[in-house]
């Protein structure tokens, strides 16, 4: 009995080294990828095209009312109990780490409030503008097209295509994504890597909704947006982890949510100027195939 006691132990030991050093790969990767420079591209694009953020201006205000009567509401409320405690925890950072959980909180009550009623549609409008201003103008194009002749085809129904695809900056605060969240918010009580941590797990889940549209646009199927995510788990890592890093912020947290649209929206521009290329050289590849064999 003792010797399987100590071979279980040794396994259970074993496995967890194994998943440490996946998720220290995991994390070296999503770091050395600079998809969390997306975010900080965005503000930058939005600064220098402010017609793009302008275009959404009465959710944006929104936005800002809701996330500064929200904050005040819980920072007077929640902000010294949760210092207190994360004093005992954290030491000198807890007034720094209870500020950011207090965003996360507040993050986490706007996803009832904000995004069903301006937020999403508003980011999605946001999304396809700085499509076009990246030179993207024949995806969205396409994508439409797509989805009205998908509606035709449904006798008239609304298809659930583009129109009812909207960037999903919230993606963490689905049903599920809701459990993981609040579950996870206990991370930040350890000391140095607990925050750290509950912005890795929670990055990884919400990276890709921040590409709901360009999907849609795209006509992916389920597996194939699988598929792309899974090749660039460790970008939509660091990109989900950037996204919320900003989102955290108290007051304007949620305003980061247009700028972090506009920085998704350009790095799928990115991804498409790419495949544009790869399918023009390998359509000129094929086109000199039979010329050759002649």
């Amino acid at each position: 009995m003792p010797h399987s006691a100590q071979s279980h132990t040794q396994s259970l030991l074993q496995r967890f080294q194994h998943e440490a050093q996946q998720s220290a790969a995991h994390t070296f990767q999503a770091i050395a990828s600079l998809a969390w420079l997306w975010p900080v591209r965005g503000i930058l694009f939005s600064l220098s095209h402010p017609q793009i953020i302008l275009s959404v201006r009465q959710a944006l205000l929104k936005s800002l009312l809701s996330s500064a009567l929200i904050f005040a509401f819980l920072a007077f409320f929640t902000y010294l109990p949760q210092m207190a405690l994360l004093a005992l925890f954290t030491g000198p950072l807890a007034p720094l780490v209870a500020l950011l959980l207090v965003g996360a909180e507040s993050l986490l009550l706007l996803s009832f409030l904000a995004r069903p009623l301006f937020l999403e549609p508003a980011l999605s409008h946001v999304f396809d503008a700085t499509l076009l201003a990246a030179g993207q103008a024949q995806l969205v194009r396409d994508g439409k097209t797509r989805a009205q002749s998908q509606s035709q085809g449904a006798g008239g129904a609304v298809a659930k295509g583009v129109h009812g695809a909207l960037v999903k900056p919230l993606q963490a605060f689905s049903k599920d994504g809701i459990v993981r969240y609040v579950l996870t918010l206990p991370l930040n009580m350890i000391p140095a890597v607990g925050t750290v941590l509950f912005l890795l797990y929670n990055g990884y889940n919400s990276g890709p909704g921040w590409h709901a549209r360009y999907f849609q646009l795209k006509g992916f199927s389920k597996g194939q947006r699988a598929a792309l995510v899974e090749n660039r788990r460790a970008e939509y890592t660091a990109f989900g982890m950037a996204t919320l890093l900003f989102n955290f912020l108290p007051l304007v947290g949620l305003l980061f949510s247009f700028t972090n649209t506009v920085g998704a929206a350009l790095w799928a521009a990115q991804l498409e100027a790419h495949a544009n290329i790869i399918d023009s050289q390998v359509g000129a590849g094929s086109s000199q195939n039979p010329k050759k064999s002649e």
